[in-house]
């Protein structure tokens, strides 16, 4: 095949993917499908054949297809520095290695972990923007190691989730830690 620019590529519908997701972000309602969002996202970058295809799919995770409402795709190196961040691009750049929720968790520390091990999901709690006057809802990211350029990094998304219904008190694991 000739090689031809991305944006070339997608005019011409010949790059299956890269301009429509096949799980896209506002089909994300569960695990599952928070999981194969970002395995999708991770394999549209790995598939790119140069830094110039690669910019291009980055900046394509920043439209509907990619982001929609608080589902949107980051990138954090293994240090805690933010590659990408597909809703608020003025956080690239910066570090986040000690972010952690009201209940101590270390967010980008259990990222990292998380990656590293091959990928998993992490559980903490963070603000969402569609409930007001409440601090800090559960949510559940996926993440997954990615090499880009020759660099490592994670690869991921978060999904806010429903609390188990229960007659039990809500307390989280971290809070129930600390008592002990």
């Amino acid at each position: 095949m000739i090689r031809m620019p991305l944006f070339v590529l997608i005019a011409l519908g010949l790059l299956g993917g890269a301009e429509k997701a096949a799980a896209a972000a506002r089909d994300v309602v569960d695990r599952e499908t928070l999981k194969n969002f970002v395995l999708e996202a991770k394999g549209l970058l790995e598939s790119a054949q140069d830094e110039e295809e690669r910019d291009a799919i980055l900046e394509s995770f920043r439209t509907d297809e990619w982001q929609h409402g608080p589902i949107y795709i980051f990138i954090t190196d293994y240090n805690g520095t933010s590659l990408f961040h597909g809703a608020i691009p003025e956080r690239e750049g910066t570090n986040n290695i000690d972010l952690e929720d009201s209940n101590g968790v270390k967010i980008t520390r259990q990222n990292i972990a998380a990656a590293q091990a091959g990928g998993s999901f992490v559980e903490y709690l963070w603000d969402n923007p569609a409930i007001e006057g409440e601090d800090e809802s559960p949510k559940v990211s996926y993440v997954a190691p990615i090499e880009i350029a020759g660099a490592s990094y994670y690869i991921g998304a978060g999904l806010y989730i429903d609390p188990a219904p229960t007659s039990v008190a809500p307390i989280s694991w971290g809070r129930l830690k600390a008592r002990l």
